[in-house]
């Protein structure tokens, strides 16, 4: 379904219109903030432009702002007018491949390959089991010695793979490791405390 969404240039803002209601701007959509800043810079470059008599500067602009409103239409998945601030006129921007669709220099990106659920959750699984299982072997011999130096050593190892964890979370392979790691790092969170609640 179409977005019926309008992009204009008003007094060097972008501004959105849909049916040619209320004007909305586009950080309020949700939209990613590096397009919500092109949009704006592009509508303050149009608002210059129109006081000048550069006709090559008025076609890159016209240019830029088709490029927006084709990114626009990428993330709201639907067609979007584009208001050229030059000309005035309307032109509607076609409905992408996807999406997702991102083009660069003319050309589409490779499609994203499906997500393989099977071995990834394996991964997880295995390193879930050896975190866990280390690090409650590493914590029962700790708190022979000292309950508190157990406590200090588990909070430090949660705190030195948290950034590794935060980074791998989004990276193709690594993040079936993250996402183990984490899940061996709560189970041996839970098998701690459940251990401290049994019969001493």
């Amino acid at each position: 379904m179409d977005t019926g969404w309008e992009l204009h240039a008003r007094s060097g803002r972008a501004v959105l219109v849909r049916g040619g209601g209320t004007e909305h701007d586009p950080a309020r959509l949700r939209l990613p903030e590096p397009l919500v800043a092109a949009l704006h810079e592009w509508a303050g470059v149009a608002e210059l432009v129109q006081t000048g008599e550069s006709a090559q500067t008025g076609d890159i602009v016209s240019r830029r702002g088709r490029q927006l409103a084709m990114r626009l239409a990428a993330e709201t998945g639907g067609r979007v007018g584009y208001v050229d601030p030059l000309s005035g006129e309307l032109a509607q921007i076609g409905r992408p491949r996807s999406a997702q669709a991102v083009r660069r220099r003319g050309r589409p990106v490779a499609p994203v390959p499906p997500t393989p659920w099977a071995t990834g959750l394996t991964i997880s699984a295995i390193v879930a089991v050896i975190v866990a299982v280390t690090l409650a072997v590493v914590s029962q011999g700790l708190a022979d010695v000292s309950g508190a130096l157990a406590v200090f050593v588990n909070i430090a190892i949660a705190a030195g793979f948290a950034p590794s964890i935060w980074l791998g979370r989004n990276v193709a392979v690594w993040r079936w490791v993250a996402f183990g790691t984490a899940a061996g790092l709560v189970i041996s969170w839970i098998t701690g405390l459940l251990s401290l609640l049994g019969p001493g």
